[in-house]
């Protein structure tokens, strides 16, 4: 992430949808976010991890003209583990942790990451986390930590 530009603009794309994510390439965005969380049906979850898992795959890093990182589902469902074992493989850019309800998330996650990371041949600490804190009532109380 150090030797990339400052992301000017994030495009939030439904991970389940093939035909936006190819689009969403084209459009000029610094950095695309391929959402598993609110843009996907409880239904559609399994197919969103197979679509996105072969789209990173298919813009490998040095080949990508934005920025790809992906929107999880929060550590609070059943999800976040399958979401990292599909797309962590395929080197993100980095990770938004939706709903964070404070350091400890943020904390949670970043051991998750480390040991991605290290299963999957990734240099460690390369995967950064923008947490999205301001979604629950809770969170906004610890902000400052």
């Amino acid at each position: 992430m150090a030797n990339q530009p400052a992301i000017r603009s994030f495009l939030f794309v439904p991970g389940d949808s093939e035909k936006k994510l190819a689009k969403a390439m084209s459009l000029g965005a610094d950095a695309l976010i391929l959402d598993l969380e609110d843009a996907v049906a409880p239904q559609n979850k399994t197919a969103a991890l197979a679509v996105t898992a072969t789209f990173l795959q298919s813009h490998p890093v040095a080949e990508r003209a934005s920025q790809i990182w992906v929107r999880i589902n929060p550590l609070d469902t059943e999800f976040y583990d399958d979401d990292l074992a599909a797309v962590m493989p395929h080197a993100p850019d980095g990770i938004m942790l939706p709903k964070a309800t404070g350091p400890q998330d943020i904390e949670t996650l970043s051991k998750l990451l480390s040991a991605c990371e290290d299963s999957f041949g990734l240099a460690r600490g390369t995967t950064p986390i923008l947490p999205v804190a301001t979604e629950t009532a809770g969170s906004v109380l610890t902000l400052g930590d």
